[in-house]
């Protein structure tokens, strides 16, 4: 039974980290190969410190055993693959978004601070320019005019990089936000998965290692 359980919690480690973070990262709306391998990594390890001190056969049996439900029936892996999604899938959607915002947001600020960097440059250069006007005044209206055309110019980057700043800044993402969208993604599609995988994975066990006691294993003769 031990064994079972350990090899029940490794399969469905594996199996919910990949689809959950899958999951997560295309919701999340900043989906890379890096992010998703980051996100299933950090995943699967939680799901392997959940499945290690939360007794998932001992409460899935308990609460079938209380709605009296025969184990290895439907209804039986309804009511494990519900416990199941409600212990893994909230923290594992929520790590998940952790992980895309922050990296979302920490290439955001990246952007915005080489932004700043050029505005600081081109407002020195602005300021240099208008002091070099001042400083010639009207004794050389030609020279003038090249250094009034070039603080144009200047101000319309500064205006550029101003507004690319401020779309940047507006696209950081909402965290509550994501996290929501994230969960109304995540428990539906882990209930799925969970309820169809659970099963198969206990049976393909069971007949390996032998029949356990508990709530998900085959019915009783």
């Amino acid at each position: 039974m031990k064994k079972i359980g350990l090899l029940m919690g490794l399969l469905m480690a594996v199996t919910l980290s990949f689809f959950m973070s899958l999951i997560g990262t295309l919701t999340s709306g900043h989906f890379t190969v890096s992010s998703w391998l980051l996100s299933f990594g950090i995943s699967f390890a939680i799901s392997l410190v959940i499945g290690l001190i939360v007794p998932m056969p001992k409460l899935e049996a308990a609460a079938c055993k209380k709605l009296k439900l025969r184990p290895g029936t439907v209804p039986a892996n309804l009511i494990s693959a519900l416990i199941s999604n409600t212990i893994y899938t909230p923290i594992l959607s929520v790590v998940m978004v952790l992980i895309m915002v922050g990296s979302a947001n920490a290439g955001i600020d990246k952007g915005i601070s080489a932004i700043n960097n050029e505005l600081a440059g081109a407002s020195q250069e602005i300021a240099s320019v208008q002091a070099e006007i001042a400083d010639i005044g009207d004794s050389d209206p030609v020279k003038t005019g090249e250094l009034q055309a070039r603080l144009g110019e200047l101000n319309g980057k500064s205006q550029s990089l101003t507004a690319q700043r401020d779309g940047m800044a507006a696209s950081k993402p909402n965290i509550g936000m994501a996290i929501l969208v994230s969960l109304l993604c995540c428990y539906p599609s882990g209930f799925v998965i969970i309820f169809i995988v659970q099963p198969l994975y206990l049976k393909m066990l069971l007949k390996k290692l032998g029949p356990p006691h508990g709530a998900g294993g085959p019915p009783r003769e």
